[in-house]
C-alpha cells in the first residue's frame, strides 16, 4: 500500500509560524531549518505556544543569506544565515534534554521582547550541539522491526520536542471533525498539530499501526505515537485560545499513554538524494 505526502511544514523557530513547503531538503536532523532556532524567556526557559500563543503569529521567511522575521505592528527585521567562529555556548533544555545553542544577539532579542512584552532571547544550535533520538524508542523500533538502532541515533537534530519528524494523517483529521462538530465546534485545519509530513492514502487513525514509510530511497522508522498538549487549541492565524481539537481528541483519542494525533517518526535510512516533495508517494510497512 502507498501514501501520497499532500504538504510539508518546516518550523524555523519552535513554537512560531511555519513554512509552508512544495520541497524540502531532508536529513536524519529533519527537514530544512526544522526547529533551528528556539526563544528563551529571561531565566533561559524555552518559550512555547503552551503558555505564549502570541509566538503563533511571528512568521520567519528564510532568505539567501537571511532570515526574515514578521509579525503584526512590528518592522521586519533580518537575522543572518551566517555562522559565527566558534559561538560562545548557551545551555538550553528542551523538555529531558540538554543541548547547546548560540545567541542571535541583541537586535532580534529586543525586536522579540517588544513584540511579546516580556524579555526574551533567540538562540541557534550551536555547531557543537549533540542530541539524538531517544534510544529507548529507538531500541522499542528495532526489537518491533528486527532492524538494527544504530542508524537512528546518528541522527542529531536541533529544538524539535523529542523526534525529528512529526507524521499527520488527513483522513484522521476528517475523523476528528467530524467529533468537534458533534460537539457543536468547527472545523480545524491539520496545521494546528504543526505536522513535518501529512500524508493521504491512510484511512483514519491507521497511522497509529504503521511500521515505516518508505519512498526515494527514504526509510522513515515510526517510534511512538504522538502525545499531544493542549497546544493544537491555539488557532495559528489569530494566536486565540480555545478549547479544540483538546475536548474532541479527549473524548475519542485518550490511550494509556496519554491523548495521541500523528507519530513521531526518524529517518532509519536515508537517501542520497536529499530533498522530498509533495506529491512524492511512500510505502506503507505495518507492523507485524
Amino acid at each position: 500500500m502507498s501514501v501520497r505526502i499532500s504538504a510539508l511544514y518546516s518550523y524555523p523557530i519552535k513554537s512560531c509560524a511555519a513554512l509552508v513547503l512544495t520541497r524540502s531538503a531532508i536529513s536524519p536532523s529533519g527537514l530544512a531549518w526544522d526547529r533551528e532556532w528556539v526563544m528563551v524567556d529571561a531565566d533561559g526557559e524555552k518559550m512555547t505556544q503552551r503558555t505564549i500563543p502570541r509566538m503563533a503569529l511571528i512568521q520567519p521567511t528564510i532568505e539567501a543569506e537571511h532570515m526574515r522575521l514578521q509579525a503584526p505592528g512590528m518592522p521586519d527585521i533580518l537575522v543572518s544565515l551566517q555562522r559565527v567562529e566558534q559561538p560562545p555556548i548557551v545551555d538550553v533544555q528542551i523538555w529531558a534534554d540538554w543541548t547547546r545553542g548560540q545567541d542571535e544577539g541583541d537586535a532580534v532579542a529586543e525586536w522579540l521582547s517588544s513584540f511579546l512584552g516580556m524579555s526574551c532571547r533567540l538562540l541557534r544550535v550551536h555547531p557543537t550541539a549533540h542530541r539524538a533520538v531517544s534510544a529507548t524508542w529507538s531500541r522499542k523500533w528495532a526489537d518491533r522491526s528486527g532492524e538494527s538502532a544504530e542508524f537512528l541515533q546518528k541522527g542529531m537534530f536541533g529544538f524539535a520536542d523529542g523526534f525529528p519528524f512529526l507524521i499527520c494523517n488527513e483522513s484522521s483529521l476528517d475523523e476528528l471533525n467530524a467529533e468537534i462538530r458533534s460537539q457543536q465546534g468547527s472545523d480545524i485545519r491539520i496545521n494546528r498539530f504543526r505536522p513535518n509530513i501529512v500524508v493521504q492514502g491512510l484511512d483514519a487513525y491507521e497511522e497509529d499501526y504503521v511500521q515505516s514509510l518508505q519512498g526515494g530511497g527514504h526509510y522513515f522508522a515510526r517510534l511512538k505515537n504522538c502525545t499531544r498538549c493542549p497546544l493544537p487549541n491555539v488557532n495559528p492565524e489569530t494566536a486565540e485560545v480555545g478549547d479544540q481539537p483538546s475536548k474532541a481528541l479527549a473524548s475519542s483519542r485518550r490511550s494509556e499513554a496519554g491523548i495521541l494525533f500523528g507519530i513521531n517518526m526518524a529517518l532509519y535510512h536515508a537517501s542520497e538524494s536529499p530533498f522530498i516533495e509533495v506529491g512524492q508517494t511512500l510505502e506503507v510497512e505495518y507492523e507485524v
